[in-house]
């Protein structure tokens, strides 16, 4: 039978061999690491990151395309991230930038933890014509014709037609329906 203190010089050497073992492991691992990197190559930081554009106006469903530059050119991570400030008015997918609804948004640009911005705003699409399918009709009193109004262009934000007359006493007109009231002339 071993003693007491044979028993603990026994435990001594294996814990002494074990924490052997684990800092030449370590030794090994980052001896490795090391020899990974490649020599004379160091990290790049981003300095900075610039978009083409810094302001835009577009209509509803138009497009457009952004370019971010990423400086210095040898940077070691140019990977460019794009996000939207309104996802419900401007939505951006690797630069491209499509108008969803009238607002504004900020698109960004990240490369590292540097930014650039570029202010989107949507605008309406404005009417450029209104014609009617009657250019004069003659009605007796009581009367009514009906006309209708054709708004361009088709992608008009507001086709909204109102509706009036020049003489009331004359004519009246809703919705298209234009009633005689008396003799006379209106438009």
């Amino acid at each position: 039978m071993e003693n007491c203190a044979g028993r603990c010089l026994k435990r001594i050497g294996r814990l002494v061999k074990f924490d052997a073992l684990f800092f030449l492991s370590l030794a090994f691992l980052l001896f490795s690491f090391s020899a990974c990197k490649k020599v004379g190559t160091e990290l790049v930081d981003v300095v900075s990151i610039s978009i083409d554009k810094t302001s835009i106006q577009l209509k509803v469903g138009e497009t457009v395309t952004l370019s971010a530059t990423v400086n210095p050119s040898n940077a070691s991570d140019k990977t460019v991230t794009w996000s939207s400030s309104d996802v419900s008015i401007a939505a951006v997918d690797d630069g491209i930038v499509k108008a969803l609804k009238i607002g504004t948004a900020t698109i960004k640009a990240k490369a590292g933890d540097k930014t650039a911005t570029c202010s989107i705003t949507i605008v309406p699409t404005e009417v450029s014509s209104i014609s009617l399918d009657k250019s004069s009709a003659s009605l007796k009193v009581g009367e009514t014709v009906t006309l209708i109004a054709t708004v361009g262009p088709e992608d008009a934000t507001d086709r909204t037609v109102i509706w009036a007359s020049s003489d009331t006493t004359v004519i009246t007109v809703s919705n298209g329906v234009v009633t005689a009231k008396k003799l006379g002339t209106a438009t």
